[in-house]
C-alpha cells in the first residue's frame, strides 16, 4: 500500500475532482461566455476574455513535450503537445498534421459580422492532411501576403485549427469589422473554423519556447516575445528574423499583419493560396451576411452544438447535431421559440477551405457576389422581408428537391436537447 502526506493527499484529491467536475461541465453542455461586451477582437494573451475557457484548456491538455516522439522531427512537438486531437507523421521532406478543424475552447462568440456559418469538424486527415515542409528553403523572391493568398490557409497552429490571411477574400481586414471572435477565429463558407489572427492563447499553454504554429513555407511562428520573454528585434516586413538560437522564424502581433506577412520561404500559389493544401467538406451551400446580428454564446457537447445569437431585439438558437454518414440536423430557433429544422447530406468544396475566390464577379455595390444559384439565408432581419430556410444538399452538388427535406416545426425549449 502506497502511502503519502495529507498534502499530497489534499493536492491529489483537488486534481481528481477538478478533473470530474470539468468532465461534468463538458458533458453537461454548460455554456461559457465572455463577460460584457466584446470587441471584435482580444489579442493579449493570457489575459483574452474567455479565459475561464483558456485555463480549462489548459487543464485539459498536457504540457508540450520537451522533445518529440522518437523517430519524430522536432517540428512535431508543438502538435504532440494536443494528441489526440492533433495526430501527426513524417514523410519525406515533410510533417503531415491531422486535426478535425474544431478547437477545445468555444467559437464564435462576439462576431457582430456574421454570414450565419457554424463550426462543423472537418476531416483533414490522410492524404487531406496538413503539409509542413521540414527543411524550409529561404524564397529567391519572398512572397507578400498583402492582397495575395486571399484564399485557404497561410499557417496552422499547434491546435491543428489553420489559419488564414488577416484580410478576408474581399481584402478587408477581418479583425477590423467585427468578423471574428475573442480567439481571433470564424467560420468559412464551408462551415469550417480557423482563425485570421494568431492564437495568441497558445503560447500561454505551450510556453514562450515553442512556437505558436508553423507557416505553410515550414517556419515557425512564436508569440509576441523571444523563448526568454524579451521583445522581438528588428522584424522585417513578414513580422520575420533571424536569431543564432532559432534562425528564421516569424513571430506574431497585436496589429496587422498578426501572424507571418508573407512568406519568406518557398511556396507555391495556385488559384489565390498555397498550394497544395487540404479541402474543407461542407453539407450545406454558402449562405449570407445577417445584418444586425451578435452571436453571444456557444455550447458544445459530444456532437451537438448551439450557436446563441441576438437579432432584431430577439435572441435565436442555430442547434445542430452530427448524425451518421456526415450528415448533420439543423433546428433553427426563432425568438418565439418556434423550431425550424432541415438535414443536410455531405458533400465538398473546392481548395482552400471555406473562403471565396477573389476574383469572383461583384455586384452594383463592389461586393463580391455569391454562387449564381445560391440558397436563401436560413434568417433575414425585419427589413428585407420573412425568413426563408436554406435548401439542403445531396451527397452530390445539386439541390435536393424540397419534397426530400427534412422539415418540422414545433414550440420547443432553444437549448440543445
Amino acid at each position: 500500500m502506497i502511502r503519502c502526506s495529507w498534502p499530497v493527499y489534499a493536492v491529489l484529491l483537488l486534481t481528481l475532482t477538478g478533473r470530474q467536475l470539468w468532465a461534468h461541465h463538458l458533458e453537461a453542455g454548460t455554456e461559457v461566455t465572455s463577460p460584457g461586451p466584446l470587441p471584435p477582437i482580444v489579442l493579449h494573451g493570457s489575459h483574452l476574455r474567455g479565459e475561464v475557457v483558456l485555463m480549462a484548456q489548459a487543464q485539459r491538455q498536457p504540457p508540450a513535450p520537451a522533445t518529440s516522439s522518437l523517430g519524430l522531427p522536432p517540428q512535431a512537438t508543438v502538435f504532440q503537445a494536443f494528441a489526440p486531437k492533433v495526430g501527426v507523421r513524417a514523410e519525406g521532406q515533410f510533417l503531415y498534421v491531422e486535426s478535425d478543424g474544431m478547437p477545445a475552447h468555444n467559437m464564435m462568440v462576439g462576431i457582430t459580422a456574421w454570414q450565419q456559418q457554424v463550426p462543423l469538424p472537418q476531416a483533414y486527415t490522410g492524404a487531406n492532411a496538413w503539409r509542413i515542409p521540414l527543411n524550409p528553403v529561404p524564397a529567391k523572391s519572398p512572397a507578400s501576403i498583402k492582397n495575395r493568398f486571399l484564399r485557404g490557409a497561410i499557417a496552422l497552429a499547434a491546435n491543428g485549427i489553420p489559419i488564414f490571411n488577416p484580410q478576408n477574400n474581399r481584402g478587408e481586414v477581418s479583425a477590423e469589422i467585427g468578423e471574428l471572435d475573442q480567439w481571433g477565429g470564424h467560420c468559412g463558407r464551408a462551415d469550417d473554423y480557423h482563425y485570421h489572427a494568431a492564437p495568441l492563447h497558445l503560447q500561454t499553454l505551450l510556453g514562450k519556447g515553442q512556437p505558436i504554429a508553423y507557416a505553410l513555407d515550414g517556419y515557425p511562428i512564436f508569440g509576441l516575445t523571444e523563448p526568454d520573454g524579451s521583445a522581438p528585434a528588428q522584424l522585417d516586413a513578414f513580422n520575420g528574423h533571424s536569431t543564432p538560437a532559432l534562425g528564421y522564424h516569424y513571430h506574431a502581433s497585436l496589429k496587422y499583419p498578426y501572424v507571418n506577412g508573407g512568406f519568406h520561404g518557398e511556396v507555391v500559389e495556385r488559384d489565390g493560396q498555397v498550394d497544395p493544401q487540404p479541402r474543407a467538406g461542407g453539407v450545406r451551400e454558402a449562405l449570407q451576411a445577417l445584418r444586425g446580428a451578435r452571436i453571444t454564446g456557444f455550447t458544445a457537447k459530444e456532437k451537438s452544438y448551439s450557436l446563441k445569437y441576438e437579432v432584431s431585439s430577439e435572441t435565436r438558437y442555430v442547434n445542430y447535431t452530427l448524425l451518421d454518414a456526415g450528415a448533420v440536423k439543423f433546428d433553427f430557433v426563432d425568438g418565439r421559440g418556434q423550431t425550424r429544422t432541415e438535414t443536410y447530406s455531405p458533400r465538398q468544396r473546392g481548395p482552400g477551405g471555406g473562403e471565396r475566390p477573389p476574383g469572383e464577379p461583384k455586384g452594383k455595390d463592389g461586393r463580391k457576389k455569391g454562387p449564381a444559384k445560391g440558397p436563401p439565408p436560413p434568417e433575414r432581419d425585419a427589413s428585407t422581408g420573412p425568413a426563408r430556410g436554406p435548401r439542403p444538399t445531396s451527397s452530390t452538388p445539386t439541390t435536393t428537391p424540397p419534397s426530400s427535406r427534412s422539415r418540422e416545426k414545433s414550440a420547443t425549449d432553444p437549448k440543445i436537447r
